[in-house]
């Protein structure tokens, strides 16, 4: 179906360094895999997905490891805008004509699912991550009006969902200081946070669970065996009962003809100089994240130190464009001209996996031995998170939440 033959980890070798990274203290996992293991399971990739499914296994008492190939927190996980939404990429009455009511409304509850498991983490664990509350999608046509009316008209109708907000041409000035826009459709059961802070969070637990990770420890093949799995990394091997692959954007060519089912895209971000409180609030009135209703999206937010985070631009092709810093900030300087009296400090890029019908891709190959999750098509903030939770009753022996996907 979908085909990128490139090593989606050649993308950062040679790139600055992002505003996520700079924001976060270093983990400090220094080792690498240096000896061969023999675990229960097995989990590939250090990002959301891999890092929650190793952390709800071990609560259910397996022994884990996870290997991640670079850094935790290395690919989208740490790359994305920051954005906390409840709901799948496509709206529900979209899925409702595509899957039927009982189908889409199981799909709605897991949305909704997904915020408040990244909220009982941020809770419990007390992830200092900067989360805020609310997320707007502004309308960049005259007429997205129509379909925001429509949208919060049918989920209070059919879903009791109260959470939307609509402002019209005149009130919109409240909320944003930009020209560019018709109506905004407010969600205040979205929310906005830094992802790799919340990501750090995460994994200092499993580091208090006493689960082996590994940074620096690509995977180069998985083999199945009568009793389990073989994992093979380029100096040892690890013997599994189970292996989670939880690589999304960046799986390349591990798990073969699976690699088709989705197809990576190549985002952009800027973040510029930090602006006064003050200045940050006469163009986004409420410290609300955004988002357009374009084809190819620009969302944008604050950061925890009043830089504007303006993500925009999307590639399709194996390589990243080579000026991004350029082609996002004059994106940005068409919505908010005043920014171009503000450096930028940061720009960097990300890979994610967006499938056909833009909901996730979850299954299992060699016998149910191996289990993926991938292709949250751009909500992978909370849905990532839910997956981990997903895997972990998948694989102690309750498959139907799983399997929905």
């Amino acid at each position: 179906m979908f085909n990128n033959k490139k090593n989606t980890f050649e993308q950062h070798d040679n790139e600055s360094i992002s505003y996520y990274r700079y924001s976060v203290r270093d983990l400090n996992i220094t080792n690498h895999i240096n000896k061969d293991l023999d675990v229960d399971v097995c989990v590939i990739g250090g990002g959301l997905t891999g890092v929650t499914s190793a952390f709800n296994l071990s609560k259910k008492g397996f022994n884990v490891v996870l290997l991640e190939a670079r850094k935790i927190g290395w690919g989208a996980s740490g790359r994305n805008g920051g954005q906390l939404s409840n709901g799948m990429r496509k709206n529900q009455i979209f899925l409702e004509k595509k899957l039927g009511m009982n189908h889409a409304k199981e799909l709605w509850k897991l949305g909704l699912e997904a915020v408040e498991e990244a909220k009982n983490y941020i809770s419990k664990y007390k992830i200092d991550c900067a989360i805020k509350k609310g997320v707007m999608q502004v309308g960049y046509y005259p007429n997205d009006f129509i379909d925001f009316l429509k949208e919060i008209e049918h989920m209070e109708k059919y879903y009791n969902f109260n959470d939307y907000e609509y402002f019209d041409l005149k009130t919109i000035k409240d909320q944003i200081n930009s020209k560019k826009y018709f109506s905004n459709l407010l969600n205040n059961n979205a929310y906005h946070l830094n992802p790799l802070k919340y990501l750090y969070g995460i994994t200092k637990e499993l580091f208090n669970l006493n689960v082996a990770v590994y940074e620096n420890s690509p995977v180069t093949t998985i083999k199945e065996t009568g009793d389990g799995v073989n994992i093979i990394t380029r100096e040892f091997n690890v013997k599994s009962k189970y292996v989670v692959v939880a690589c999304n954007g960046y799986l390349d060519n591990l798990l073969g003809k699976i690699r088709n089912k989705f197809m990576p895209i190549n985002n952009y971000i800027i973040a510029t100089e930090p602006l006064s409180e003050k200045k940050a609030k006469e163009l986004i009135h409420n410290n609300y994240a955004v988002c357009d209703t374009r084809f190819i999206i620009d969302y944008y937010r604050f950061s925890e130190d009043w830089r504007m985070l303006f993500g925009g631009s999307e590639t399709y092709t194996s390589t990243f464009v080579k000026n991004p810093k350029k082609i996002v900030s004059n994106r940005m300087y068409k919505i908010f001209p005043d920014l171009k009296n503000y450096k930028i400090d940061f720009y960097w890029g990300g890979s994610l996996a967006i499938t056909v019908n833009r909901l996730p891709h979850f299954g299992t190959i060699m016998n149910g031995k191996v289990l993926y999750a991938q292709g949250y098509s751009g909500h992978g903030l909370g849905l990532s998170t839910l997956a981990g939770k997903l895997i972990a009753e998948k694989i102690s022996g309750f498959p139907d939440r799983f399997n929905f996907f």
